[in-house]
């Protein structure tokens, strides 16, 4: 009789389960579609040259740079901030290797917004930030058209 009872749980409980799975309203996917934003990748082979940009995108701009210096890229100019905005900026270091490589270079990843239409230049200096006045060890000039 106990053994009946203990089975007679099982089932039940098993059909609760499958009958509180089976009653749940599944979701249906938003109808809103999600924005998607564009970045726009440049370089040091990109200065002084010209991008286009939609109003919306992202200009990313990876630049070498070697913290163990001292040096580091610095925002010099953005001719129009009404048009493109500084967002963010970070160092990346060099991967690890094995074995470690004492003062390796990594990059400094820049990103900017376009927010109007127009045309703005961004000038970066390459420079030891204790020494503000010291010309740069080198400099990073892009014009951007925002479309």
């Amino acid at each position: 009789m106990k053994a009946l009872k203990i089975l007679a749980a099982v089932v039940l409980g098993l059909t609760l389960v499958t009958s509180v799975a089976c009653s749940g309203e599944s979701e249906s996917p938003s109808t809103t579609p999600t924005p998607t934003v564009t970045g726009v990748n440049v370089d040091d082979s990109d200065s002084g040259g010209e991008k286009t940009l939609a109003v919306g995108d992202l200009l990313i701009v990876t630049l070498d740079s070697n913290a163990t210096t001292g040096y580091s890229w610095n925002l010099s100019e953005i001719s129009d901030a009404a048009i493109i905005r500084y967002v963010s900026d970070e160092y990346v270091a060099p991967e690890q290797s094995d074995p470690p490589v004492v003062g390796a270079p990594g990059e400094e990843v820049w990103t900017f917004e376009a927010l109007a239409a127009g045309t703005a230049a961004i000038s970066m200096r390459y420079i030891q930030p204790w020494m503000p006045d010291a010309d740069p060890a080198e400099t990073f000039d892009i014009t951007v058209i925002v479309e």
